[in-house]
């Protein structure tokens, strides 16, 4: 679930060299099933293929995803299998590189339809037990450690700001988030955000990946 604050603040005005390895023979089956997966939020692509805006599409699905039934969230998961089987062997094609030569997106927005898409992932995939059982405390911790949340943000975006090197940035960044979720919802949720952190990060700046930070192991 998206109950962290998405990397995109600082992700924008990073430049990305991606590997080819997006055929535009793969396109129109990355369109398809994009296609199919908006519909399931009730949105459709605009013309000339137009992604729709990514926080109506977050603030869609986020009825299901932050509500107060785990098996809503059981739902968004399905749904994003769904995407993710249909994507398949095309999943080098979800990249901020290609996404603008599939899609018209914006600028902000091809940033964060790349994490999500990766992030999602791992939080209905790998990651699916420890989203389930500690999905009552991460759907919550927006709003009760939202200013411990936004702190973090803050000395990211400042960071930034005065030039520090955005890996070392976002490294500081992920480990005050760990901070943030152990204190309000244990060990495991702060493994949690640094796994998503990470997987952010490795698909929108891959020149982090070698300093990445370690996330250290769940409990449970």
């Amino acid at each position: 679930m998206k109950s962290s604050i998405f990397l995109a603040i600082a992700l924008f005005a990073v430049g990305i060299i991606a590997e080819p390895r997006c055929d535009p023979k793969q396109y129109d089956n990355v369109v398809r099933c994009y296609s199919q997966f908006f519909f399931n939020y009730n949105l459709t692509l605009g013309a000339n293929y137009t992604l729709p805006d990514f926080n109506d599409f977050a603030n869609n699905r986020g009825r299901d995803e932050l509500g107060f039934n785990n098996m809503d969230m059981a739902k968004v998961c399905m749904i994003q299998n769904s995407l993710t089987n249909c994507i398949g062997s095309n999943s080098g094609c979800i990249d901020v590189s290609y996404l603008p030569q599939i899609f018209n997106v914006s600028q902000n927005d091809k940033f964060a339809y790349t994490e999500d898409f990766f992030v999602s992932n791992y939080e209905c995939k790998t990651a699916y037990d420890i989203t389930m059982n500690n999905f009552y405390c991460l759907a919550s911790i927006g709003k009760s450690g939202n200013a411990a949340i936004m702190k973090c943000v803050n000395t990211l975006n400042s960071a930034l700001a005065n030039q520090v090197d955005v890996c070392v940035a976002e490294n500081a960044y992920t480990q005050c988030l760990m901070t943030v979720y152990q204190r309000y919802c244990g060990n495991d949720a702060a493994t949690y955000i640094c796994n998503i952190n990470n997987i952010a990060i490795q698909h929108v700046i891959p020149s982090c990946i070698p300093t990445l930070i370690s996330c250290g192991n769940y409990e449970h």
